[in-house]
């Protein structure tokens, strides 16, 4: 077991194939006005691509930084897992090789993300993990749908989870860490299993959001992602109900199987109109700006009828 750093934060990089990405994501990370200890773990997913392994040695010589290598691509989950599993501090961020963490200086005038987080996290043994919202940058530009605040209610209705969460290390290994067989919607589940594995030991599940953007999600098509996997949706949520009836059965007040609560969940996830109405409540101008940038409309077969 790896002893930890109280109070530092443990910034896990997994990579497969992104080294075009990989140093401009470990820059933004190194860039942090961080007030609190840290390090950076790449771990290099059995990359065959010789730029990237140029890019993983390049940024293992950076100070604080550590590389692990896999010796065959064993997919993004059992990565992530490793570096928490190699992590010697007290709070894990995930941070995908082909995204970044925001360096604008006036969005950081108040303090860093993580270094907001772990205040948060100190301060707040109910609160099991924080989150920013997501900016899109390279072929699209803008906030992501999802970009609201996070309740434990929402998740268990199959709302958006982002991968950028800040969480106590301890919490993600006593919850079993990311499900190598959710291939998909992966942090939606590992969310799932973080408070799940809270609620079974009587802690809170409170959810605080630093609203940021400070996580920058990449738009592209030249690195294969996660969520372009070929996938279910139904048998992946049901493998997370199945892994925590419990949890759902009490959080929806239910006493069905597994089976019926994942339809069910399913069904409760929400559209791009609800995300949009739930970013309304939370920020109204944000919530328009989105729905300007999508050019979102109001299309009806009743139209012809003159229907105001």
């Amino acid at each position: 077991m790896t002893s930890t750093n109280a109070g530092g934060i443990s910034f896990v990089v997994p990579c497969h194939n992104a080294g075009d990405y990989l140093i401009e994501a470990v820059q933004s990370v190194v860039a942090q006005p961080l007030r609190r200890p840290s390090e950076v773990v790449i771990v290099d997913d059995g990359s065959d691509d010789g730029a990237t392994l140029k890019a993983v040695d390049t940024c293992g010589e950076l100070p604080g930084v550590r590389v692990i290598r896999l010796a065959q691509r064993q997919g993004h989950h059992v990565a992530r897992n490793a570096g928490v599993a190699a992590a010697r501090m007290e709070y894990v961020l995930q941070v995908d090789a082909d995204d970044r963490l925001a360096t604008d200086p006036h969005l950081l005038t108040e303090g860093s993300y993580p270094d907001r987080a772990m205040e948060v996290l100190d301060s707040e043994p109910d609160t099991a993990f924080v989150h920013t919202m997501s900016w899109m940058f390279g072929a699209f530009e803008g906030f992501t749908i999802s970009s609201y605040p996070c309740r434990e209610e929402l998740v268990v209705r199959k709302h958006h989870v982002p991968t950028s969460i800040v969480c106590r290390r301890s919490d993600a290994l006593e919850c079993g860490l990311y499900d190598p067989k959710v291939v998909k919607w992966g942090d939606w589940a590992f969310a799932v299993n973080l408070l799940a594995s809270r609620f079974r030991r009587g802690a809170g599940n409170n959810i605080h959001c630093v609203a940021g953007p400070f996580y920058e999600y990449r738009v592209h098509s030249r690195v294969e992602r996660v969520s372009e996997v070929a996938a279910s949706e139904l048998d992946m949520t049901r493998l997370v109900v199945e892994k925590n009836l419990d949890f759902f059965q009490n959080r929806l007040d239910r006493n069905d199987g597994a089976a019926q609560i994942a339809h069910d969940v399913l069904e409760q996830k929400p559209t791009r109109l609800h995300d949009l109405l739930h970013m309304a409540e939370f920020d109204l101008h944000q919530a328009q700006i989105v729905a300007e940038q999508r050019e979102f409309a109001l299309p009806s077969p009743y139209n012809v009828l003159g229907i105001p």
